[in-house]
């Protein structure tokens, strides 16, 4: 069976080094975020055996502690782990100092903004998931507070990311549907490698579905605009795998993430997306201080 978009990326997400500074706030998205974390159960249940592999390593090294994996049955596999020793629960919440108790976000742990997105990194491992590219374009943290979920999506916006909330059977969901905004929340994560390959897919299928509802002039243009694009996208390509992207001042970010979602719209059309007021000959201004940015670090 073909592995899902979610699963791929949960496999990455897990195998980004994490800086020193960095592991309390991972440890926070996940204990804020995952099934339980009290003096009765700490534990993560997930269908990902690489995350809940990754979420033991993690407790375990950190704390000093056993945690163990299991298998759980039911309509699908899933894999929970557990800190079993009350002693080292006990442990663990005596060193501890976060709220996880009354659904606020507490930003003692976020050093930098590296922190932060390790801890969006936890929240997703723990209860996101991301629709196959193919077929839609969504991402949903399921969660069960409140007051969590617009603190979380608070947190979001001060990163660009837009997202939104809806009450579901089980608590709340916070989703993200614009690609672009879906692109920014892998870039932030960490997820670069296929930040690029949902990048893709979903351009695609935007051109297409452009292409079929237009006639055969307008598709000539859709085809001269997309070629034309296609060097400020190689370029922003590159710069993600540089690792350089979060270097990026905000309003190039943004015109980034629109020029590479968006590779069949003209400059006027980008700027009419963009966040904040601009002009097309703005944008394009913009466009080509990220090509400086990328004929700088190229070679």
């Amino acid at each position: 069976m073909n592995m899902s978009f979610s699963a791929e990326i949960k496999n990455e997400l897990t195998e980004i080094k994490t800086k020193d500074c960095c592991k309390a706030a991972l440890i926070y998205g996940f204990a804020l975020f995952g099934r339980s974390f009290n003096s009765k159960r700490i534990c993560l249940q997930t269908d990902n055996e690489k995350t809940a592999k990754f979420y033991a390593r993690l407790i375990g090294n950190f704390y000093g502690v056993d945690v163990n994996i299991k298998t759980g049955g039911g309509k699908r596999l899933t894999y929970i782990a557990e800190v079993s020793s009350e002693f080292d629960r006990l442990k663990i919440l005596a060193s501890v100092d976060f709220g996880i108790y009354d659904g606020n976000i507490y930003k003692d742990y976020f050093y930098r903004d590296c922190c932060v997105s390790s801890f969006v990194r936890g929240a997703f491992l723990a209860c996101g998931h991301l629709t196959d590219p193919d077929k839609g374009y969504r991402v949903d943290f399921y969660i069960k507070s409140e007051s969590l979920a617009k603190e979380f999506v608070s947190l979001l916006s001060e990163h660009l990311i837009q997202s939104h909330i809806s009450k579901c059977s089980n608590g709340y969901r916070i989703y993200i549907k614009r690609n672009e905004m879906i692109v920014n929340l892998l870039a932030f994560m960490g997820a670069g490698s296929l930040s690029l390959q949902f990048i893709e897919t979903s351009v695609i299928k935007s051109v297409k579905n452009k292409i079929n509802r237009r006639g055969n002039c307008d598709t000539a243009n859709i085809n001269k605009t997309v070629m034309a694009s296609e060097k400020y996208r190689k370029a922003i390509k590159h710069i993600m795998k540089k690792q350089m992207f979060d270097t990026l001042p905000e309003e190039l970010k943004s015109a980034a993430q629109l020029r590479l979602a968006h590779p069949e719209l003209s400059l006027k059309e980008l700027s009419a997306l963009s966040p904040e007021a601009i002009s097309p000959s703005g944008f394009n201004h913009r466009l080509k201080k990220i090509m400086e940015i990328y004929e700088g670090i190229k070679n």
